[in-house]
């Protein structure tokens, strides 16, 4: 049997209350093979623990550090992406678009694979959607009236927070 543990902040890279439970549950079933994926800070922390035969990979997903380097999608492609983005900003925004949120990130976790979701993100056009879409009459957002400054600001910590899809 093979299992992902999926950590945030805790095993196998520091210690603690989380950290010794994971090695707990990783030393005491010796027969299953274990791949972890660890959300990190900036992907450069060290290990803590010492790992069992059994924990057969170790990925990171870094929140923080520099975005990928690439050039966002065009054409089709980045017409997709906007659709759904703008899709996606709604399931945040109204309780009737709920539906839309797990869909849009499947999507996004493939262009995060291929290393185009943050540019993709940080694009001019995607800007513009998250604009227009926090900014609509029917929206609790309309109201407080965002700046460019709040849409710079909200979408440096969505291309955050969505970096674990990559993984």
């Amino acid at each position: 049997m093979r299992v992902t543990l999926l950590t945030e902040g805790t095993y196998p890279h520091q210690h603690g209350g989380v950290s010794v439970w994971c090695d707990q549950l990783v030393q005491g079933m010796p027969d299953v093979d274990f791949d972890v994926i660890a959300v990190t800070g900036t992907g450069q922390e060290p290990l803590a623990w010492e790992l069992p035969a059994n924990v057969r990979s170790v990925t990171t997903a870094p929140l923080w550090g520099p975005a990928a380097e690439a050039r966002a999608p065009r054409g089709k492609e980045m017409r997709r992406f906007l659709n759904a983005y703008e899709r996606f900003l709604h399931s945040i925004l109204d309780p009737v678009y709920t539906t839309h949120f797990g869909t849009e990130l499947y999507g996004f976790a493939d262009l995060a694979r291929r290393g185009l979701l943050s540019p993709a993100l940080r694009s001019e056009r995607a800007l513009r959607t998250l604009q227009h879409v926090w900014t609509r009459d029917y929206l609790p957002t309309a109201v407080s009236r965002p700046t460019l400054h709040d849409a710079l600001n909200a979408t440096d910590l969505l291309e955050h927070a969505l970096r674990p899809l990559s993984v």
